[in-house]
């Protein structure tokens, strides 16, 4: 869709009084616009009560980052844009949702509707500036659910009309955001008992399902989480979306039991190769499997390819968790390169970020033995 409407745009702008200023101005267009979706966002999530987990400014690698248990702030190299991530801790969840997406789209169709009267008075700037706004505003607002990302038009005309087995995944994030909330704080003890309670009042759920998994592998039951996500494949109700991410949870469990021992390496990670293939096909983001890569990479052996793709999933991580995961990996993989003071110096954040996270504290330990 939007590769569609950008050559569209391009031919447009190239056929209909083409100038540098409109070219200019759709350049401006397209970057005030996604950036108001955003602001609209925001300001929707704080009015209507949904959580804001994750605020990412810039583009590029991570300058510096601001960590909670319920909040990630990133600052990346290149502050052009900036992007929140949403998650809904009280209900009635579907109608905060669809509120915050409804005034996400306020500004961003003010600044397009704005744009148009002074782009037909023949300014070359606007002309440009409503062309590409406009485009923007319409990718927005098409219907469209992923395993990487969910348009503002798909909580506006989709989520109100879901029913059965998704509906519910919606009613029970607060539940899963209980259990991600005390796992952020290493409160294990209390998670179990809250993916307990989950498991019991949504049995079917693959957010069930997720969060009794979270606890298995901070609990470092690794085989246990494998089993669990295993019983997932053989359902036949999943959409590609939902089997996306059942392929991508394979592949990290498997890779953990491989590390830790739980599972025959020439067993497990062809397994886990094939599964993170398979979530990618289906279209999981491969920004997203560069933690599961890397530890794979560190399994075989491959510690440069390790360190860049954990440093990836680093920049590109969305919780103080799984930042702190990737600091591990590349830890582990300039240990195992022979360089100990390298670790000593990565280990130092993924400490701060969550010190008793098992694969941490493990590397810290060796570390120290070493």
């Amino acid at each position: 869709m939007w590769k569609w409407l950008t050559g569209l745009v391009l031919v447009v702008l190239a056929v209909w009084r083409p100038s540098v200023a409109s070219f200019g101005g759709a350049a401006v267009g397209t970057w005030a616009v996604l950036a108001l979706l955003q602001l609209g966002l925001l300001v929707g999530a704080l009015v209507f009560g949904v959580r804001v987990p994750l605020v990412v400014i810039g583009v590029g690698g991570e300058v510096r980052a601001w960590t909670s248990p319920r909040r990630r702030v990133v600052w990346r190299t290149v502050p052009l844009l900036f992007a929140v991530g949403l998650s809904s801790v009280k209900a009635p969840v579907r109608r905060r949702l669809f509120l915050a997406a409804l005034t996400s789209l306020v500004p961003s169709a003010a600044a397009v509707a704005g744009a148009w009267p002074a782009a037909r008075s023949g300014g070359g700037f606007w002309h440009g500036f409503a062309i590409a706004g406009t485009a923007v505003l319409v990718n927005a607002l098409w219907p469209r659910r992923g395993a990487g990302t969910t348009s503002p038009g798909w909580f506006l005309f989709s989520l109100p009309r879901l029913t059965g087995r998704t509906a519910e995944e919606f009613e029970a994030t607060p539940l899963v955001n209980e259990v991600s909330d005390l796992l952020a704080v290493g409160d294990l003890d209390r998670a179990e008992v809250a993916a307990e309670e989950m498991a019991r009042r949504y049995p079917t759920l693959l957010l069930s399902t997720s969060a009794k998994v979270a606890v298995l592998t901070l609990r470092t039951r690794y085989a246990e989480a494998l089993h669990a996500v295993s019983a997932l494949v053989g359902r036949t109700d999943l959409e590609p979306r939902d089997m996306a991410f059942v392929m991508a949870e394979m592949a990290s469990a498997t890779a953990n039991a491989v590390e830790g021992g739980q599972v025959p390496a020439d067993i497990g990670l062809p397994a886990a190769r094939r599964a993170v293939e398979g979530a990618m096909q289906l279209g999981y983001p491969r920004y997203r499997c560069t933690g599961t890569l890397a530890q794979l990479a560190l399994l075989e052996d491959d510690h440069a390819a390790a360190i860049t793709l954990a440093t990836q999933a680093g920049n590109s991580s969305e919780s103080g968790l799984g930042r702190a995961d990737a600091l591990a990996t590349i830890a582990r993989a300039q240990m195992a390169s022979g360089d100990n003071a390298a670790a000593r110096r990565t280990l130092v954040e993924a400490v701060e970020l969550a010190g008793w996270m098992p694969r941490v504290a493990e590397t810290s330990a060796r570390l120290d033995v070493g």
